[in-house]
Formats: structure tokens, sequence, C-alpha cells
């Protein structure tokens, strides 16, 4: 009498199954581990430059305010402009005005780069915006 036996090789196919791999427990979590500090890297990474950008784009906003001011009243007033156009965040900013050379005015303001992570960058952000005199 013949003895009958299942589909082989195919039966862990037919019935759902799949033979136990205990060799690859836990390989998923250190490869996570493993990607996991490269992830935080880019996100810090991400995030520093956003606030780059932001701190770029507030220091030309103030400047800009600064200098409409300086174009209308000759200076007065400018870098008070200037200084009431940022932000609590950069209030620290150097902030200068005076004439240019096409008879015109000119604020200036600067900030360090604003590191919200403790890395040592001497970096400083500078706009500056030249305004005729109307």
């Amino acid at each position: 009498m013949t003895e009958r036996r299942g589909p082989g090789p195919l039966r862990g196919l037919l019935t759902g199954s799949r033979p136990r791999r205990d060799a690859d427990r836990g390989g998923p979590i250190l490869e996570f581990a493993a990607v996991l500090p490269l992830l935080l890297l880019t996100v810090v990474v991400a995030f520093e430059a956003f606030l780059a950008f932001v701190a770029i784009e507030r220091l030309e906003s103030a400047a800009r305010a600064g200098a409409r001011v300086a174009g209308t009243r000759q200076l007065d007033g400018a870098e008070a402009a200037a200084r009431e156009a940022l932000p609590d965040w950069l209030a620290d900013a150097n902030v200068t005005s005076g004439a240019n050379d096409e008879n015109g005015y000119y604020v200036e303001v600067s900030h360090p780069l604003p590191i919200v992570f403790s890395v040592d960058i001497d970096l400083t952000l500078t706009r500056r915006v030249d305004m005729p005199d109307v």
C-alpha cells in the first residue's frame, strides 16, 4: 500500500502558513535602531535650516520697514522702525542706517545665526536695503 503524502514544498503555500524563521526575530528593530539617528539628524538639520530662512526673511522685512521710513523722513526714526518690525526672538539684532552713495539712505540689520541646538557656528545674517530720497 502506498502512503499518501501532502504536496511537499507547496504545502505552506496552500495552507497560508509559513515556516518560522527564528533567526530573523528582532531584525526590524535593529534596522530601525540603525536608521533612527540618521532620521533624527535629518529632522534637526531641516528645522535649523527652516529657522535660518525665517530669520533671513524677518531681517529683510525689518530692513525694508526702516528703509521706507528713511526714504520719507531722512533717517529720523529709521532704526526705531526697523527694531519695531523685528520679532522678539531677533530683538537683539544690530540695526544701522545712513546715507548711501546714490543720494538716498540705507538700513542694515544683522543678527547671529539663530541655532536652537548647541552647535558653535559663527555666522551672521545681514540684510541691507537701499532707498532713494523721496
